[in-house]
């Protein structure tokens, strides 16, 4: 009976492997490995071109605020922040080094993460009768793109193309411990 059964599915086994054995099979194979080879670097080239936008968009913003320092923090006044002079100059320097470090990828999460609390903050405070009306209103705000673009490097880091990526590669082979020249 045990015999009998594992024909069965050797048999099984073989009409599988012979449905994808052919020219279409191969071919599947082939796009399957190189899609594999590829994703690396597309996602590396995507990143920096989401961290080259939204990092040059955020220096400029930033500086923006900064150039209109009195405008900036008359309008944070007017929406109840606390010591809004202070309140403008961080947001200014946030969003200037901040989107800086993001286009560079130079300690690209912290700064993700720094320009994220920036937006959670906008959107609790200069949006927040209009962004929570519905999901609709909440992503057609506009620090919505730029939370989901801080977000994404938040989660996936600068990618390979980046500074943050050229000292990983560099700290793998510059960390590794030299051999000891005498016996232990």
């Amino acid at each position: 009976m045990n015999t009998t059964v594992t024909t069965r599915n050797t048999n099984t086994v073989t009409r599988a492997d012979e449905g994808t054995s052919g020219a279409f099979g191969e071919a599947a194979r082939r796009a399957v490995g190189l899609v594999r080879a590829v994703e690396p670097y597309a996602q590396s080239a995507l990143l920096l071109a989401l961290r080259c936008l939204y990092g040059g968009l955020f220096a400029q913003t930033g500086w923006g605020k900064l150039m209109n320092f009195e405008r900036t923090t008359g309008f944070f006044e007017s929406l109840g922040l606390p010591a809004p002079a202070l309140m403008a100059a961080l947001v200014a320097t946030t969003e200037l080094t901040g989107g800086i470090l993001l286009a560079l990828g130079a300690g690209a999460r912290v700064a993700a993460a720094a320009l994220a609390t920036v937006m959670i903050t906008a959107f609790a405070t200069a949006h927040a009768e209009e962004a929570f009306a519905s999901v609709t209103a909440f992503t057609e705000q506009p620090p919505f793109p730029f939370l989901v673009a801080t977000l994404i490097v938040a989660a996936f880091g600068a990618g390979r193309i980046s500074i943050d990526g050229w000292v990983r590669a560099r700290g793998t082979r510059a960390c590794a411990l030299p051999r000891s020249r005498t016996a232990d």
